[in-house]
């Protein structure tokens, strides 16, 4: 066996390819709705003044009431009560809340064509008594094989690197487009959804007006309890008894003339 010789090759290819790559984008809306059936009843008529001043006092005084620009509100479950001091009038709603989530995909097949140059070295050594099979013939060959490996590497390279940047500068329409479809397919979703809310919420109206009065009943019976007893002490009444019990509030007082 002597010195090993080498073999040195270049090789060169021109690359002319079409390509085609397929970028996908997702996109997801995510949107509360909320139905609600209301009913109002008006109170005008049914409360005199000195009713109408106990029961503000009431509203003040109960802790279920929180007080708004028109009035008091008071939540109970599956909605709430509104009461307008002003109008006089019980407003009752029924509310129902769900979440509607969507997620839209877009597609786009991005195409192109490369047309490059690349160049690839290889080397390989042989001995000139051939020893162990390596001869220049065998060299040649091996040489070339790696030499070819390289380009349909640079090959591939190339067209990935095509498709990146075609996909880098396209990314940000299908994008926007992917956002857009999932905002107007959670528009059209969400409108259906909230139209089933508020048929859900008037069947259970019902239920809820029966929690909502319950709850203006607790105050107007404190209403009334504070303006009789007032009127009482006005009078100069003896013997005041006020019960709250299960079955309803007695008051007794006795005024002597």
């Amino acid at each position: 066996m002597c010195n090993p010789r080498r073999v040195h090759i270049t090789a060169t290819r021109a690359l002319t390819e079409a390509w085609q790559h397929l970028v996908t984008r997702a996109a997801r809306d995510r949107r509360l709705v909320s139905g609600e059936a209301r009913v109002r009843q008006s109170m005008v008529g049914t409360l005199g003044g000195p009713a109408l001043a106990a029961l503000e006092s009431a509203f003040a005084n109960a802790p279920e009431w929180t007080e708004t620009d028109q009035g008091y509100r008071c939540e109970v479950e599956g909605g709430y009560a509104l009461y307008d001091l002003d109008q006089q009038t019980l407003e009752i709603v029924a509310t129902l809340e769900d979440v509607v989530e969507v997620e839209e995909r877009v597609q786009q097949v991005l195409t192109g064509e490369i047309n490059e140059t690349v160049s690839a070295e290889a080397n390989a050594d042989y001995y000139d008594d051939g020893y162990g099979g390596r001869t220049e013939r065998w060299a040649q060959e091996q040489a070339n094989q790696t030499a070819a490996r390289r380009l349909d590497e640079l090959r591939t390279h190339h067209l990935s690197a095509a498709a990146r940047s075609a996909e880098a500068a396209a990314a940000a329409d299908i994008e926007a487009r992917a956002q857009a479809a999932a905002r107007h397919r959670a528009e059209t979703e969400a409108d259906a959804r909230r139209q089933d809310l508020n048929h859900q919420a008037a069947a259970r109206l019902d239920t809820v007006g029966l929690r909502c009065r319950r709850a203006f009943n607790t105050v107007l019976a404190r209403a009334y309890r504070d303006a009789l007893l007032a009127y009482a002490r006005r009078a100069g009444a003896h013997d005041i008894s006020c019960q709250d019990g299960d079955d309803g509030l007695h008051i007794e007082f006795r005024v002597t003339r």
